[in-house]
């Protein structure tokens, strides 16, 4: 029997779950018993019982129908993690069926991006995973996600057909199983529904007529704008349109995905007019904006959830967030019980309980425990840890906010609780970076819910060390202090096979190619030619295609770039853009274990500057990355014609989670005085033919990006 299942099948009958979150780490109600044992427990007895007492006033909640919801699969192979969780759903879920008196599992719902680019290979290894596992008694339905159409960007007709060749006829769908109507609508493209609108109305309509007292099952790929969570942020284009057809039909239950987040966070399930759902992933967690790591937090890849849902012979909904993770249903705030999203009448609106008015009637500050205090750990010239104990809440603490303040001068960090994970871990430790040298810091610590309320602080003091010394010196013949390389030196470049930051090691001068892997790309290219600063040796970068692209230029022993610097306030680069418009691009570091920070990893960050100063100007020009943290026309920053200056702040490079030596912390800012290397990623804008060159020379750390200092070896 499957871990958790036994206790499971009693619990499930029985339980209304309010609060939500990951469960206390020392829950252990369902490590008691083992596998094969037929007999309750103790624990598992009481449990049974008060749960039975909550729901004398409706009585006995008898299953009539049962049907699984999944979104953002991102499958790509038969044998990517993505694919094995798939399989283990269909298992996990017909274990537990298998212990209901109701033991059927009728339909199975998957909102969008079922695939990574929506391939022809993808699609049938999604196929293959469902076909192998799946019984007979369950009928499939699908719509299109914004992923599907991603193999080919440009034409969307392409992405229509992927679609209908490999899974579907029918992009909308309005089926009838035992009797309860499911209603799906695809995206054309990102976001897009303006097409299904009229189709829905119809549907909607027909579906109320038949049968006006069942739930309605809808769905599509994005959220409706502000209502489940991340939906502020990730959501349809048509939202408002969609919105005012739901709301005529209080009966629907409408699903959705898009954003990746977790679905134990009790905002994920959301009443108005009628009841949405945020679907979960089985890929990886991506989260609101806000935090110091950006939306997706540490060990992101260990996500994989969705729901098991169940309506009553009286129509009553029970949704049942089950966490693949750990093969068990998730479990509320204190791990007392097992985490259920109920609707005991669709119609009464009165009786909901997850409006804005029932919550906040009912919502309570987090708090620390008496006694609670934080451990200051290891502290340098400009960054420190800091270990926090978590906070309680009555339903779900989301996340803390850390602010320094020393003066006038105020740090700012934001962290999520980690309530995603299961067991929650007891205590978290947080990198605070960019401090000032040989400064006290005061520590307020405030703990925050899912719905924004703030408890109060605990407070410590952190006193960072005294900066080093370290003086500024280059092999290389350079004209300004705080040079990394100029080209000047160099009679060629050696192409490095591998990628430092993806597992690769250094064997070259420069790595242009794959970003995101060690594998370099056939289809990009480099070369030294004078068309640099004032007409120096420069490296010329370009590609065949308009795939996302990494350069890496590393110091080595052999070409003599400089290593180390007194100051990494600032990256500063000539650049000739004069010929290519980016989608995408952004600039970083690479530490001497291959840890990559990089300023695409601060999403939504505000403020994120950098700055400009054109060939044969005098005055520095202020640019603003965009949302992803990357500049680009897709950002709204498009530097097409720059021939000159760009200036970043290091203190935005923040460290991107599983490269290099993996040591470095989500959020964490560029730490050291050392790098292996300078980064950029960039793709070409579709305005920009392939092949397009684009020049980088004088790349350079420095303290003030406006000094230009000479250098003059002692």
């Amino acid at each position: 029997m499957m871990k958790g299942i036994k206790v499971l099948a009693m619990m499930l009958a029985l339980t209304l779950g309010l609060a939500a979150c990951g469960g206390s780490s020392s829950d252990t109600s369902s490590a008691t018993s083992t596998e094969n044992s037929t007999e309750l427990s103790q624990t598992e007895s009481s449990i049974a019982e008060s749960s039975a007492e909550e729901n004398t006033e409706k009585g006995e909640f008898k299953t009539a129908f049962r049907f699984l919801v999944t979104s953002d699969n991102h499958i790509s192979t038969v044998n990517d993690m993505s694919a094995k969780r798939l399989a283990q759903l269909f298992k996990s879920s017909y274990a537990y069926a298998e212990t209901q008196e109701y033991n059927k599992i009728d339909a199975f719902v998957a909102v969008g991006d079922i695939t990574n680019y929506g391939q022809a290979y993808e699609y049938q290894a999604w196929k293959s995973i469902v076909n192998e596992n799946i019984k007979d008694e369950t009928q499939v339905v699908t719509v299109m996600g914004n992923h599907e159409f991603y193999g080919n960007l440009n034409d969307l007709e392409w992405g229509v057909k992927g679609y209908t060749e490999n899974i579907d006829t029918e992009l909308n769908k309005h089926v009838v199983i035992g009797g309860y109507h499911f209603i799906g609508v695809s995206t054309y493209g990102e976001g897009d529904y303006s097409e299904d609108l009229e189709w829905l109305e119809q549907n909607l309509a027909d579906a109320a007529k038949a049968d006006g007292d069942k739930p309605i099952i809808t769905f599509q790929h994005h959220h409706i704008k502000d209502t489940v969570y991340v939906s502020a942020e990730w959501y349809a284009q048509q939202s408002a349109q969609l919105d005012a057809l739901y709301s005529k039909y209080s009966q629907i239950l409408n699903f959705s995905g898009h954003s990746h987040g977790p679905i134990n966070n009790p905002s994920s399930c959301y009443q108005k007019n009628y009841t949405l759902f945020g679907t979960g992933t089985l890929a990886y967690f991506e989260m609101t904006s806000g935090m110091t790591y950006g939306t997706i937090p540490p060990n992101a890849d260990q996500a994989a959830q969705f729901y098991i849902v169940e309506i009553s012979e009286d129509n009553r909904v029970r949704v049942l967030p089950y966490n693949l993770m750990t093969d068990d249903f998730f479990k509320t705030a204190d791990g007392s019980k097992q985490l259920v999203y109920t609707i005991d009448d669709l119609k009464d609106k009165s009786t909901w309980l997850y409006t804005d008015e029932a919550r906040s009637a009912r919502n309570k500050a987090p708090a620390f425990a008496d006694g609670a205090s934080l451990s200051v750990g290891k502290v340098t010239a400009v960054t420190a840890e800091l270990t926090v104990p978590q906070a309680k809440d009555d339903e779900c603490v989301y996340s803390y906010q850390i602010v320094c303040t020393a003066g006038a001068e105020k740090k700012e960090f934001n962290y999520f609780s980690e309530y995603y994970f299961e067991p929650m871990p007891e205590q978290l430790t947080f990198s605070l970076s960019g401090l000032a040298p040989a400064t006290t810091y005061t520590v307020e610590v405030f703990p925050i819910d899912v719905y924004g309320v703030k408890g109060s602080a605990i407070t410590t003091e952190i006193t960072t060390e005294e900066a080093k010394e370290i003086a500024y010196t280059s092999k290389n013949p350079v004209n300004f202090v705080g040079t990394f390389t100029n080209f000047d030196s160099a009679s060629s470049l050696a192409a490095s096979a591998n990628n430092f930051a993806y597992g690769g090691a250094v064997d070259g001068d420069i790595f242009v190619g794959t970003w995101n892997s060690a594998a370099g790309d056939a289809g990009s290219h480099f070369e030294l030619a004078n068309n640099g600063y004032n007409s120096s040796a420069a490296v010329s970068i370009w590609s065949d295609n308009r795939d996302n692209q990494g350069l890496y230029l590393f110091a080595t022993e052999q070409n003599g770039n400089t290593a180390a610097f007194p100051s990494t306030s600032y990256l500063r680069v000539w650049v000739d853009f004069t010929d290519v418009e980016f989608r995408k691009a952004n600039f970083g570091l690479v530490s001497p274990t291959g840890d990559l920070y990089t300023t695409d990893e601060s999403d939504y960050v505000p403020e994120l500057y950098f700055y400009y100063l054109p060939e044969g100007g005098d005055t520095w020009q202020t640019y603003q990355h965009g949302s992803d943290g990357c500049f680009g026309v897709a950002e709204g920053a498009a530097v097409k014609g720059f021939k000159g200056w760009l200036a970043f702040p290091v203190k935005d490079f923040t460290y991107r989670y599983g490269t290099g030596s993996g040591a470095g912390s989500s959020g964490e800012s560029y730490p050291l005085n050392e790098i292996a290397g300078v980064y950029m990623f960039w793709n070409y804008s579709d305005a920009t033919e392939s092949g397009a060159k684009f020049v980088l020379d004088e790349l350079q750390l420095v303290r003030d990006y406006t000094v230009f200092e000479e250098y003059k070896e002692n």
